[in-house]
C-alpha cells in the first residue's frame, strides 16, 4: 500500500489553487466545470514520493444562493525506494456537497457547504477511506477592493473502528486575493487540518501562493506552489487548474 491507510475524500474546496473556500456561487441555471492538477513531493532518508492528484469539480447552481457539486479526484503515487519503484493508480472517493450562502450584505457574506464522501475508492490500495465521511464548513468572504478576505472552518467525521486513526478532523484556513487588474489576482492562503492518523504530526499544515488569470467571463486559468509545514503534508507541490464557466 503507497497511499496511507488514512485516507478520506479530499474535499474540493476554495477556488484552485487556493484550499480555502469562499462564498461565491454559480447562480441558477449556471454550470462550473474546474479541472485541477496538483503534483507534489516529499523526500525523506529512505524514501522519495511523487504524487499526481487530478481533480473534476462539477459545481451547479441551483439558485442564485445554492450550488450542488460534484467532485471526483484520480491520484497516481510513486515510491521511489532504495531498490525499486512502485507505483499506485486510480480513482479516489468521490464527494457530494452543496453550498448555502445565507447571507449576503454589502461587501460580508457567509456560507454553509455540506458534503459526503463517497466511498468510491479502492480502500485495500489506499485510494478510499473504505466508507462514508460526513462534512460541514462554515465560511465568511469579505470583498474589498483590491483585496478580497476568505475564511473557512469545518469538521470531518472518520468513522474508523481502528485505534490508529482519528474519528474528528478539523480544519482552519485563511485567505486572501490581490486584484492586480481586471483579469489578474494573486492569491494565498494558509491552512491548518488535523492528521487523520495518530502516528503522524497532530496537525497537517500548509500554505499556498499562486496567480488565477480570467482569459474570459467565462475561463479562469490558475497556477500556484504549495509548501508543506508540518508532516503528513507534502515537502512540496505545484499547482495548476483551470475553471470554465456555462
Amino acid at each position: 500500500m503507497l497511499l496511507a491507510s488514512s485516507q478520506w475524500p479530499a474535499a474540493a474546496l476554495g477556488a484552485h489553487p487556493l484550499l480555502t473556500e469562499d462564498t461565491g456561487t454559480q447562480g441558477a441555471g449556471h454550470v462550473q466545470l474546474e479541472l485541477t492538477h496538483d503534483l507534489s513531493r516529499t523526500k525523506d532518508t529512505s524514501t522519495y514520493t511523487r504524487d499526481q492528484h487530478i481533480n473534476a469539480v462539477l459545481s451547479i447552481g441551483l439558485t442564485d444562493t445554492l450550488d450542488a457539486i460534484v467532485a471526483l479526484p484520480h491520484e497516481r503515487q510513486t515510491d521511489r525506494l532504495a531498490a525499486t519503484d512502485a507505483t499506485l493508480r486510480g480513482f479516489s472517493d468521490m464527494e457530494l456537497a452543496a453550498k448555502w450562502r445565507f447571507y449576503d450584505e454589502g461587501a460580508l457574506s457567509f456560507a454553509l457547504r455540506p458534503g459526503l464522501g463517497v466511498p468510491t475508492g479502492d480502500d485495500d490500495k489506499g485510494l478510499g477511506a473504505g466508507h462514508a465521511t460526513p462534512s460541514l464548513f462554515a465560511v465568511m468572504t469579505y470583498a474589498g477592493e483590491p483585496w478580497t478576505f476568505h475564511v473557512h472552518l469545518g469538521y470531518t467525521r472518520n468513522i474508523h473502528d481502528g485505534a490508529d486513526e482519528r474519528n474528528h478532523i478539523y480544519h482552519a484556513s485563511l485567505a486572501a486575493e490581490y486584484a492586480l487588474g481586471e483579469s489578474l489576482r494573486l492569491v494565498g492562503d494558509a491552512s491548518m487540518e488535523s492528521s487523520a492518523g495518530r502516528s503522524d504530526h497532530p496537525n497537517t499544515g500548509s500554505m499556498v501562493l499562486g496567480l488565477v488569470y480570467s482569459v474570459t467571463p467565462s475561463l479562469d486559468i490558475d497556477f500556484g506552489y504549495r509548501k508543506g509545514l508540518t508532516n503528513p503534508a507534502a515537502d512540496s507541490a505545484w499547482l495548476t487548474g483551470l475553471a470554465i464557466r456555462f
